[in-house]
């Protein structure tokens, strides 16, 4: 058996000591060395274990491998702790306990200078349950993709056929050869026409959507932005019929004019205004006002509603995110409106932030468009 000096035996009992974990030496025939203190309390050894330097490992062995409580990993453990390696090893095992330990057994020494193992032995119960809940979660998150990308299929194949309906009927009526329309009957059937697009376009991006993809490029046009602004109020005053929140819209004519695919900012901005609506009490107001900025255009669209929480003023861009006051109050919606209304931005090199108004109710909604040299078009692009 191997002897260590007085001295080097109580430098190797400091260091075991000093160890974070439960540690015990073993020599090369497999006999104790030294264990720290920390070796008998988390295995929970019975007072009347020998655990002197030069006794036996086994009845250590067999008490650990007795509080294993599955067979496979018993015997794994067993073998394992029986047969001599030149690597380092590190397993995990459950106790019948509920505990999980984890043992960590590298080699001391090299080649002929080959001394025996050391053991390293921590509890890591809290680890594994926190790993668990871990994986459950993207377990759940995996099932919610799935789900999102099943209701958006559906949705794409149910609204595909009566959307190109309602799309051939309106072109139908906005030929002259259909008929005559009178303006305001015109304006309608455009206004028809431009949305059944709009929602054609949403269908045909849901996947890309739920996959957290960019919409399609754009189709770029000369667009007036008071043009746009004073398009989307009209249609919104017109779907509101005389109810619900006050809606005025400020933009000065003329301005440097921005080079956009006029259906899908007309989109993004009639989405803002929508969700400016539903979260705003009928005695509140939406406001909807347009600044050009030198290089760039700004867009607002404020109102008196419910605001949206600081923590989310990101997050409710995301596709199926939706603030918890607005899910708390049964406000209807999917999460996907504000969703495309960035991704149409984005694609002119714009933003969209929100904050809060100061000292009052409500939310601020800022567009911000980059401004294109060329010129005020004559008219603005309709779509």
């Amino acid at each position: 058996m191997y002897e260590a000096p007085q001295e080097q035996s109580e430098l190797t009992a400091a260091v075991l000591d000093a160890l974070p974990y439960a540690a015990m030496l073993v020599d090369r025939e497999l006999r104790i060395v030294r264990v720290n203190r920390r070796l008998a309390g988390l295995l929970r050894l019975p007072d009347g274990l020998d655990l002197s330097p030069g006794t036996s490992r086994e009845p250590t062995l067999d008490h650990v491998a007795g509080m294993i409580d599955r067979p496979d990993e018993r015997r794994r453990f067993l073998e394992e702790a029986r047969t001599p390696a030149p690597v380092t090893r590190i397993a995990d095992y459950h106790l019948r306990d509920g505990r999980t330990l984890r043992r960590r057994r590298s080699p001391v020494g090299h080649g002929d200078d080959f001394f025996g193992h050391l053991w390293l032995i921590e509890d890591v119960t809290r680890q594994h349950e926190a790993e668990e809940d871990m994986y459950e979660q993207v377990r759940k998150l995996a099932a919610l993709a799935d789900e999102r990308a099943a209701f958006a299929g559906r949705v794409l194949h149910e609204l595909r056929t009566p959307l190109a309906t309602v799309l051939s009927f309106a072109e139908l009526l906005l030929d002259p050869a259909g008929g005559h329309l009178d303006p305001e009957q015109a304006s309608f059937v455009d206004a028809i026409r431009r949305n059944a697009h709009r929602m054609q376009v949403i269908t045909e991006n849901l996947p890309h959507a739920a996959a957290g993809e960019p919409l399609v490029q754009p189709n770029p046009g000369p667009l007036l932005v008071h043009e746009l602004i004073e398009r989307v109020t009209l249609e919104a005053l017109q779907r509101a019929g005389g109810s619900g929140p006050y809606i005025a819209a400020d933009c000065p004519s003329g301005g440097p004019p921005l080079v956009a695919d006029a259906y899908l900012l007309t989109g993004a901005l009639e989405e803002l205004v929508a969700n400016a609506l539903r979260y705003t009490p009928e005695d509140g107001r939406v406001h909807i006002v347009g600044r050009p900025h030198g290089d760039h255009w700004t867009i607002q669209v404020r109102d008196t509603g419910i605001g949206v929480p600081l923590e989310y003023q990101e997050e409710i861009f995301t596709p199926f995110v939706r603030a918890p006051n607005a899910r708390r109050g049964g406000f209807p919606g999917t999460g996907l409106g504000l969703a495309g209304a960035l991704d149409a931005v984005r694609l002119h090199g714009g933003t969209i932030t929100v904050r809060d108004h100061e000292n009052r109710p409500g939310a601020v909604f800022t567009v911000r468009l980059p401004a294109r040299d060329g010129g005020t078009p004559e008219h603005g692009a309709a779509g």
